[in-house]
């Protein structure tokens, strides 16, 4: 069976986005779709390496791909009730763990390490978001999300390491 995965149409660096038509790739609502690509991505691969957290992963990649598909274009009834769930998930994990007193960097488990490197291209595409919202290309309630899922995944990234018995990596600041 042969088929064609390329169709050559973007090779000009213009690329159709459905509620506009025709754009050049760099514009500011491609950036956006493709960070939140990107997110969606680096969240595929938290699910690979810690299966448990596979249904709330997938819930909130469901989310971001319809936060794309509104900015593209498509009306999905993107409401605030996302907002709501992940603050509800913000609460059930952070309430399993210990204050923190220091920074954290990412490391310890490796699907600890990925839910941070999940939560800084999060805030990218939050800031991608935020770009389009200032020019009433995209709604207040994405920007809300983005930037609470940026402190689920930071949570998150605490709880997997708590679950799997690896320490935190705690920033110490340069010695004098």
């Amino acid at each position: 069976m042969s088929g064609k995965w390329y169709t050559g149409t973007g090779d000009s660096g213009l690329t159709r986005i459905p509620s506009i038509g025709q754009v050049w790739k760099d514009d500011k609502l491609v950036e956006a779709l493709g960070n939140l690509d990107e997110l969606n991505s680096v969240l595929g691969v938290v699910v690979s390496l810690y299966p448990e957290l596979r249904d709330p992963i997938q819930d909130i990649q469901r989310d971001i791909f319809e936060i794309s598909s509104e900015i593209a274009g498509f009306d999905m009834g993107f409401e605030k009730d996302k907002i709501e769930k992940i603050e509800k998930l913000i609460d059930i994990y952070g309430n399993q763990l210990d204050p923190l007193k220091n920074f954290v960097l990412p490391g310890g488990h490796l699907a600890s390490s990925f839910l941070h490197l999940a939560r800084a291209v999060c805030r990218r595409a939050e800031r991608s978001v935020v770009s389009l919202y200032r020019e009433n290309r995209t709604r207040e309630s994405h920007v809300i999300y983005l930037n609470r899922l940026s402190s689920l995944l930071f949570v998150l990234g605490l709880w997997v390491n708590k679950k799997t018995g690896n320490q935190d990596v705690i920033w110490k600041g340069k010695s004098k």
